[in-house]
């Protein structure tokens, strides 16, 4: 297969009324044979896919739809919102020391890609301690680590 990257299409449930905000996320992946695709982006919306997964889908309407987990990676995927814009960068350098990747969708929305021998713990109890304070609020989108699924 190419090197070229595609994007992904995965319709999104409505979790409440007015969330996720979009009906659809698109996430770039990598062919990787007919109908496989590993995924390269952190998801803001997506539940259950995490980054280096790998996915079937099918080409529809002139997109490529997903239709199903194939192989989990490992990696667990988390969301944070931080409250104070001027923050984010100090967030995110505090989750890259602890050995995560993020990426930021708007000012103050971060999706958090785990990987598998990161220690997911000590980023929740990080993340938790931020929660309590009300500086941030963060969710488990994709649990992959043992023992915390």
């Amino acid at each position: 297969m190419s090197n070229e990257y595609v994007r992904v299409l995965f319709k999104l449930e409505k979790e409440e009324e007015d969330y996720p905000p979009v009906d659809y996320e698109r996430l770039w992946a990598r062919p990787l044979a007919e109908g496989l695709f590993e995924i390269d982006n952190i998801p803001f919306f997506v539940r259950g896919i995490s980054v280096g997964d790998v996915v079937a889908a099918q080409q529809g309407q002139g997109e490529v739809v997903f239709s199903e987990l194939v192989r989990a990676s490992g990696s667990s995927t988390l969301r944070v919102i931080v409250f104070d814009a001027t923050h984010v960068e100090d967030v995110r350098s505090r989750l890259q020391a602890l050995g995560c990747s993020t990426e930021l969708n708007v000012s103050k929305m971060l999706g958090v890609d785990v990987p598998a021998k990161t220690d997911l713990q000590a980023v929740r109890a990080w993340l938790m301690e931020k929660q309590s304070l009300g500086s941030l609020e963060f969710e488990d989108a994709c649990i992959r680590h043992d023992g915390l699924r």
